[in-house]
């Protein structure tokens, strides 16, 4: 009977290890890649409020909280919940989260860069150890 599973029995490569220190991160790359990660967060921001608005408005939970507050609120206060989140109001905020998150974490890419070189210069860096396997 066949075996599933073949062992190889020839002798194993030695395993080769190389040890280096991450002393710096050039803040110019971090800066790119923050902006390119935030730009990513930014349109999953957008359709991640895009998705729950039309679930909600779908739903119709807009309109049966509006018709709760109304309730709460006496018969003379009219609150129409619809119009405070129409897909317009939701998706400029969102718009506004959104630009105001990739300036933000583009400018904290730079500056935890220049914090990471600042503490690598005092306690030499941070060791990392590659293998072939």
């Amino acid at each position: 009977m066949a075996t599933p599973f073949k062992r190889n029995k020839g002798p194993k490569e030695a395993v080769k290890q190389v040890r280096l220190k991450l002393r710096s991160i050039d803040v110019w790359s971090a800066v790119k890649a923050g902006f390119l990660i935030s730009i990513a967060l930014g349109i999953g921001t957008m359709v991640g409020a895009f998705l729950l608005w039309s679930v909600l408005a779908n739903s119709g939970i807009f309109s049966s909280l509006g018709g709760l507050i109304t309730s709460v609120l006496g018969d003379g206060n009219e609150f129409n919940l619809e119009s405070q989140l129409s897909f317009g109001n939701v998706m400029s905020t969102a718009t506004t989260l959104s630009l105001l998150n990739i300036v933000l974490t583009t400018a904290l890419s730079a500056v935890w860069a220049v914090i990471f070189n600042l503490i690598a210069k005092i306690v030499g860096g941070v060791a990392v150890t590659f293998t072939n396997n």
